[in-house]
This record gives structure tokens, C-alpha cells and sequence, in this order.
């Protein structure tokens, strides 16, 4: 099952080795929340407020660049064109910043030791002038399929920031670069919503030994230390294993990872679920249950979409 290093030298090569001792690179995809995958060509419309043009331009940049499968997922068409669309992405950004007069206490000393000038003998409180600033930035944004008109994807996002500016502390970062993170996240989150994202994830095998016989440990441990240098020849020794040992709950998770890696989700479901029943951490299985889930999700929004590509 696992003799297939050349289809995969480009992969471990992109990955390069694993980023911690005793992991597998597994890939790992989650699904978007919005019901768009019959919409290919997309354009980004006017966002209304003073920030809008910006954060359109922004967003059309992330949409531009967005991949699933290595292949872009949508076409994203200037709206000056003319050009045909399935959908126009809309909304409003606002942006304010808001100041009012505050008062701290400090501490200041009236009296020091004569014989120790940094050691204060009587302090009084004073009152400080200072500044409380919020910024808040608001976006709201729609997704409307032009085929029949259906809104397809709504969402608002809101985030605020208050800052207390004194003048006897630094200052904090400026409210422009608040603002520039704050657009950032938010255009990700959107980007997130809109069309399934894949990546590779580094998951710890699992080490543990027990139930095997001494030979079969050692070949156990043996394939562990593989891992950080070649992680389809680990899974090749563990696979070899199975065939002459009965799989404790150990080998069984690490095969269900072999299986994520292959891209056999249906076997990795079961060799989780035997690594379950034979007492391994539920949490551990039911996170890797769970990753397999989003991504069965993923991809089959992936084939969806793909089709309707397919077809233009």
C-alpha cells in the first residue's frame, strides 16, 4: 500500500522534513461554511464606507490567490469588465475612533532617604491626565448567486480595541495598524467561509509498546525513529507488522495516520476506531476522527465545485 515513494517525492519534498521528532505529515483539509460551490466566477462588487474600496480590493486579492488541490478555486472577474459572473460579493466596512479625557492615580515620592536617594521615605497620590481610545472596525458582507437571486453567504464582523494613553508609558501601536490587522483577519475568515482551504499538519505517533513481543518492539521503535527521515518507509515497517502481529492500539492509530498520508480515509476511519477499542486516548481519536470528517467535507465540496469548472 505504501510503495509509492516517487508519487510522492514532490510532496515530502514541498513539506520537507517533519517539524518535530516522531510525526507524520498529514494532510488535512477543512470545508467552507458557505453553500457556494456551484459559483466559479465571482466578483468583488463596491464595499460601502470610507474603507471599503480598500477592503475590496484586499478581499479580490485573496480570493485571486485562493487554492484547493493546487488549482484555483475561483475565477474572480473585475467588475468593470462586463464579463459574465455566477456571483457578486458585496458589503460595508466602517471604521471610527473614539477619545475621552480619563484620570489615573500614579504614585510620587515627596520625601527620599538621606542616606539612600532612590528609597522613598512618604509618597502622596497625584492625579494623571491620560486618554482612553477605542477603535472599532465593522464589516458586513453578502454573497448573492446571480443564477436565481438566492443570497448565499452573509456574514458580520466586528472587532474593537481600547487603549488607555498616558503620557509616562509607550504608546501602543497606532490605530492605522490595528485597523490594517483588523482587515486582515476579517478578509482571511471570509475567504475561509467562502471556499475549503487544504494543508499539512505534523501529528505525533503514538510510541508506546505495549502488547508487542520483544522482536516486535524493537521493529515498533525502529519504525518510530523512521519517521523523521522518511515517513512512508515508517509506515511500510508498520504495515509489515500487521501482518504478523496482532496490532495493539498504538500500531493501529499510527496505521489510521499511514492511511490519512495515502489518502485511504475509509481505512483510517477503521484503524482509528481499533485503536479505540483497544483503550487509546478517546480525545486522541476522536481529533483524528474529527480531521478526517472535515476533510471528507472539503473534498467532496472540492469534487462539486470542480465539476461546474469543469464545465466552463
Amino acid at each position: 500500500m505504501f510503495d509509492k515513494r516517487l508519487m510522492w517525492a514532490a510532496l515530502l519534498g514541498a513539506l520537507g522534513a517533519p517539524a518535530h521528532a516522531e510525526t507524520l505529515p498529514v494532510p488535512a483539509a477543512d470545508p467552507a461554511a458557505a453553500d457556494a460551490h456551484d459559483l466559479f466566477r465571482i466578483s468583488v462588487e463596491r464595499f460601502e464606507g470610507a474603507d471599503g474600496a480598500a477592503f475590496a480590493q484586499a478581499l479580490e486579492a485573496e480570493l485571486s490567490a485562493g487554492r484547493f488541490a493546487g488549482q484555483p478555486y475561483f475565477r474572480v472577474v473585475a467588475p468593470e469588465s462586463g464579463a459574465p459572473v455566477d456571483a457578486l460579493l458585496t458589503g460595508t466596512v466602517r471604521t471610527s475612533v473614539d477619545e475621552v479625557p480619563v484620570t489615573e492615580k500614579r504614585k510620587r515620592c515627596t520625601e527620599y532617604d538621606p542616606a539612600d536617594k532612590k528609597k522613598c521615605l512618604k509618597e502622596i497620590d497625584v492625579d494623571i491626565r491620560c486618554r482612553r481610545r477605542t477603535a472599532t472596525m465593522t464589516t458586513s458582507v453578502r454573497l448573492v448567486a446571480i443564477g436565481d437571486g438566492s443570497i448565499r453567504y452573509t456574514r458580520p464582523l466586528s472587532a474593537r480595541d481600547q487603549q488607555t494613553l498616558c503620557p509616562d508609558r509607550s504608546a501602543p501601536g497606532s490605530v492605522d495598524d490595528y485597523f490594517a490587522a483588523t482587515q486582515e483577519r476579517q478578509i482571511r475568515d471570509i475567504r475561509a467561509d467562502l471556499a475549503p482551504r487544504d494543508y499539512t499538519i505534523d501529528v505525533r505517533v503514538e510510541e508506546s509498546v505495549k502488547g508487542l513481543a520483544k522482536p516486535a518492539q524493537a521493529a515498533f521503535k525502529a519504525a518510530v525513529r523512521l519517521t523523521k527521515t522518511d515517513p512512508f518507509g515508517a509506515c511500510s515497517a508498520w504495515e509489515a507488522m500487521t501482518r504478523d502481529v496482532e496490532p495493539t492500539a498504538a500500531l493501529a492509530f499510527n496505521m489510521g495516520l499511514c492511511n490519512e498520508m495515502e489518502g485511504d480515509l475509509d481505512a483510517a476511519v477503521d484503524w482509528h476506531g481499533d485503536a479505540r477499542r483497544q483503550g487509546l486516548r478517546a480525545a486522541t481519536v476522536d481529533e483524528a476522527l474529527a480531521r478526517i470528517e472535515r476533510r471528507r467535507r472539503a473534498l467532496g465540496q472540492w469534487l462539486m465545485h470542480k465539476s461546474v469548472m469543469d464545465a466552463r
